[in-house]
């Protein structure tokens, strides 16, 4: 306690003011054996600890998180999708636990063939009298109590590591085993039955919806073809067939109607105008003047022959008087064609004010007609509201039908094997590890 007490030194006041190392060092030897005794025991025990205790091995296996949805998988699904459903943090932290789940868990055990092996099977092998003692006090259960996967689980999962690698989608699945080979054979098949694990739940997703898409279809065709059949017949049953141009027939019929009296009133209305200029001209005495008289053959003879008779006066009148009997004859035959011209003129006023009559009759019965074919088409637009209606609820019928169909024959393609890839991969398959983890000789 004095050279302990003397290596400080004090000042005036009372105060430590440096430390004396001579001082220290002494006090150091003083109590080398309370130093060295607890430090070589230390290390003796270290050194018969970690040569004593059976190394353990680790091997770790790598995967990568990605959507692997192409146009190849989901034909539908365009470029950008992909980017959109990558993970996120809570994804990642999803997928861990997946790994980490007790069914998967259970497959993996039985691939492995962890069952029987001692180091993870408590009841591989005949029970130590520790374990008896306490199966008998009823401090713990007989292993055989238990089925083979549930008394593996315990010691799996204490072996069993799955984290994510930090900034990125990247899990990495780690396993501990005395046996290297054995380390890296379970890191990769607790990988690979991950992914198949993903696979089968894409197959089951899309095999439950073809299921429900075959019992959906079907009761949709119905709908579908009775819509439709309610269509037709209501299109029948009020008149509304479809002719060309995608139009009905009533508008089609309202439409000819309307050109066909259009032409009547222009027949009508160009006849009046020409016998009216015909009554004119008889009275001018311009008849001739008129080309539907002049053109008429009738009309043409009885003017060559009045030219004749007029020569034939013309040559008489030179030898004899305007009494005389053969002058008289040819005016008087004269006087007849005269008359004869203006009888064909009358007949032609007389034919084209029967046309025009006709033509107003005609106007009539075309109006009336059209009268007629108006009410029908107000009361066929009422009924095409209600085609239309019925038309729409079929075409929404069609449309939802052929939805389904194009997404049953997805459903039933995606069920196929390999066709749902995993939306993961194995970029780091576990290898036989040459340095045990646990215990590091040197550090210990």
């Amino acid at each position: 306690m004095t050279a302990q007490t003397d290596s400080l030194r004090r000042d005036d006041d009372g105060r430590p003011d440096t430390i004396d190392l001579g001082a220290l060092w002494l006090a150091i030897k003083e109590r080398k054996a309370w130093i060295l005794g607890p430090t070589l025991a230390a290390l003796g025990l270290s050194f018969v600890a970690v040569n004593l205790v059976t190394p353990r091995y680790t091997a770790e296996s790598r995967i990568l998180l990605e959507n692997r949805e192409s146009f190849y998988t989901r034909p539908g699904q365009t470029g950008g999708d992909g980017a959109s459903q990558q993970f996120d943090s809570e994804g990642v932290a999803s997928q861990v636990q997946l790994i980490m789940s007790r069914d998967l868990a259970r497959e993996a055990i039985k691939r492995i063939g962890l069952v029987g092996n001692s180091e993870f099977d408590s009841g591989a092998g005949a029970l130590n009298a520790l374990k008896k003692v306490g199966v008998v006090v009823g401090l713990g259960g007989h292993p055989a109590d238990r089925s083979p996967e549930e008394r593996v689980l315990e010691t799996y999962y204490e072996r069993l590591l799955v984290y994510p690698v930090s900034r990125s989608r990247i899990l990495a699945v780690e396993f501990t085993s005395k046996d290297p080979a054995l380390a890296a054979k379970a890191a990769n098949i607790i990988a690979a039955t991950y992914l198949e694990a993903q696979e089968a739940a894409k197959q089951d997703t899309a095999r439950s919806a073809s299921s429900w898409l075959s019992s959906t279809i079907e009761p949709l065709r119905r709908r579908v073809a009775e819509a439709e059949a309610k269509v037709e017949e209501f299109r029948s049953r009020n008149g509304l067939l479809v002719g060309a141009n995608n139009t009905t027939i009533t508008s089609q019929q309202l439409g000819d109607l309307s050109a066909q009296l259009s032409a009547a009133r222009s027949q009508q209305a160009e006849a009046q105008a020409k016998a009216g200029l015909i009554r004119d001209a008889i009275k001018q005495g311009r008849t001739f003047e008129i080309p539907d008289v002049a053109n008429n053959e009738l009309v043409r003879r009885l003017i060559e022959q009045r030219i004749t008779l007029r020569a034939q006066l013309a040559l008489e009148s030179r030898n004899l008087l305007s009494e005389h009997p053969r002058i008289k004859e040819l005016n008087a035959q004269l006087g007849d064609l005269e008359g004869q011209l203006r009888a064909a003129a009358e007949r032609t006023v007389r034919t084209l004010e029967n046309e025009a009559k006709i033509a107003g009759q005609r106007v009539e019965s075309f109006t009336a007609a059209l009268d007629g074919q108006k009410k029908n088409v107000t009361t066929a637009n009422d009924s095409e509201v209600q085609l239309r209606a019925l038309e729409r609820e079929a075409k929404t019928l069609r449309d939802q039908l052929e939805q389904y169909m194009l997404r049953y024959r997805e459903a039933v393609a995606r069920d196929a094997q390999n066709a749902t890839p995993a939306d993961a991969r194995i970029i780091s398959r576990a290898t036989e590890p040459g340095e045990p983890s646990f215990p590091k000789k040197i550090p210990v």
